[in-house]
């Protein structure tokens, strides 16, 4: 299995440093998407993969850095490789609780469309989208298996959030997606003898009221051999403080990892 990094950052990178955090997973069929945020276009054109490429976009959570997928929609529809439109449907796949509504979010900039005729149409969303709403799903030899995470939460509201497992027979890595710090998972992951590497979400700066994020100072509170399958994601730049030898790594934009 084989896992690039389109980008490593947080919602408010500065691109000239790094690209939101944003992966390909490589299928026997061609290379699927963990999560879509607005830089993902320009990091694959920096890859070498074309949006047409792409089989599928899978998501974690509805987040601008996560889930945006208006241009590589109209990149897999109106662009290709030599230049004449695809004219490609685009597959998202998520639970219902996101699909439902960033379908509903989508309409506004998608519905309205000149299709391969040259005709305008207004029926975007259902023409040029394949929405996929599900909890597991397996494409080609790879299964990815979506399960809640708290990211946005308080006693009154809990904002659908997912880690993903992705599994292809051979190898199991978790996905954290952007969550609070919630040991539990990661330990029970980590005993998983087949699990080779937890890609979890890290934010550098000191933990603060109200956050929706794992920081630094959590994660170290984890055994030893436990942070040492976990590589840190989500965290735009290490700083020269942080000793990433506690950990198994920190993912870099464009960084591969074979599994």
């Amino acid at each position: 299995m084989k896992i690039i990094f389109l980008g490593s950052g947080g919602a408010f990178t500065d691109y000239r440093v790094n690209y939101q955090n944003n992966a390909i997973v490589e299928t026997a069929g061609g290379p699927v998407l963990i999560d879509c945020g607005v830089t993902a276009c320009q990091s694959l054109r920096e890859l070498g993969v074309h949006p047409t490429e792409i089989i599928a976009t899978l998501f974690t959570h509805l987040h601008a850095d996560h889930a945006s997928p208006e241009q590589l929609i109209w990149e897999r529809f109106y662009g290709g490789k030599q230049g004449l439109p695809a004219f490609l449907k685009t597959r998202l796949v998520a639970p219902a609780s996101l699909l439902n509504p960033l379908e509903q979010s989508l309409k506004p900039f998608v519905d309205i469309y000149t299709d391969a005729e040259g005709q305008i149409q207004d029926n975007g969303t259902a023409a040029l989208i394949d929405f996929e709403r599900c909890n597991s799903v397996i494409i080609h030899d790879v299964r990815f298996r979506f399960f809640r995470v708290p990211h946005v939460t308080s006693k009154k509201i809990d904002k659908a959030a997912f880690g993903i497992e992705i599994d292809n027979g051979r190898s199991r890595v978790l996905w954290s997606g952007d969550t609070t710090f919630a040991p539990e998972w990661i330990i029970k992951a980590a005993q998983d003898p087949r699990v080779s590497k937890i890609f979890h979400e890290c934010l550098f700066a000191p933990a603060f009221k109200g956050t929706v994020h794992t920081h630094w100072q959590e994660l170290q509170s984890l055994p030893e051999e436990i942070r040492q399958k976990i590589v840190l994601m989500h965290h735009t730049m290490v700083p020269e403080w942080a000793d990433i030898s506690l950990f198994g790594d920190a993912a870099r934009r464009h960084q591969v990892f074979e599994l």
